[in-house]
């Protein structure tokens, strides 16, 4: 195991690299502005941060890049604080998971976050603004390949998603809470997907854009005031 806390604003570069086995372990605790993170995982059962013991990273104008290459690798990223940061999270390979909390103690205005997948039964959860007020929240993602599993909850003043899905049997839920300005635009291609839309606005203008070209897919998309 390993641990790392870290408080500075400065470049930091974490590469876990065994390619036949894995079981590296990365624990991050982070309070700073202006960091630059860079997390490169390679091989199998790797994991940064646990359900239990989460990596948590605070502080504004944020740039964190985080990739894990192989199988069955594990992340849990809780973004305390940061207004004005982006994060980028990819996953290549077969049923990794990421988890992302993001907003747990303050604001987390101006934020962008990208998440790619290439492979199968990866599974993505990604949080933002349930602990705390969130803006201008924008989530982009790119997802390929079969049975991949992506539940996005954004309750943010102006969240904005932009989805990519090509593949079989994906699974894909989102939900937009809050006021002002929700937008989705999903391009799907594949069969057999299953696409969750609800947006809850009580004041504002809801937007969902979708473009299918799929057999045997689900898509279910709701647009109310409240319950959905």
């Amino acid at each position: 195991m390993k641990f790392i806390k870290v408080l500075s604003s400065a470049l930091i570069i974490i590469i876990s690299v065994n390619v036949v086995a894995g079981n590296n372990d990365i624990y991050i605790t982070q309070t700073g502005t202006g960091l630059t993170l860079t997390i490169d995982q390679i091989g199998a059962t790797n994991t940064v941060g646990t359900s239990g013991a989460r990596a948590t990273l605070s502080g504004t104008s944020m740039t964190v890049d985080l990739d894990q290459i192989g199988n069955s690798n594990a992340l849990a990223i809780a973004i305390a604080q940061g207004n004005s940061t982006g994060w980028t999270y990819k996953a290549t390979g077969d049923s990794n998971i990421g988890t992302f909390a993001v907003g747990a103690t303050g604001d987390v205005a101006n934020t962008d976050f990208d998440f790619e997948a290439t492979g199968d039964s990866n599974v993505l959860t990604f949080t933002q603004g349930d602990a705390a007020s969130a803006t201008s929240g924008n989530q982009d993602f790119v997802i390929s390949g079969t049975s991949n599993n992506v539940n996005v909850k954004c309750n943010s003043v102006g969240c904005i998603n932009n989805w990519t899905v090509s593949g079989n049997s994906n699974d894909i839920d989102t939900l937009q809470s809050g006021s002002s300005d929700h937008a989705i635009t999903v391009a799907l291609t594949g069969s057999g997907n299953n696409v969750d839309i609800d947006q809850t606005d009580t004041t504002s203008t809801n937007v969902a854009n979708v473009i299918s070209s799929t057999s045997s897919g689900t898509i279910n998309i709701d647009q109310c005031a409240s319950g959905c």
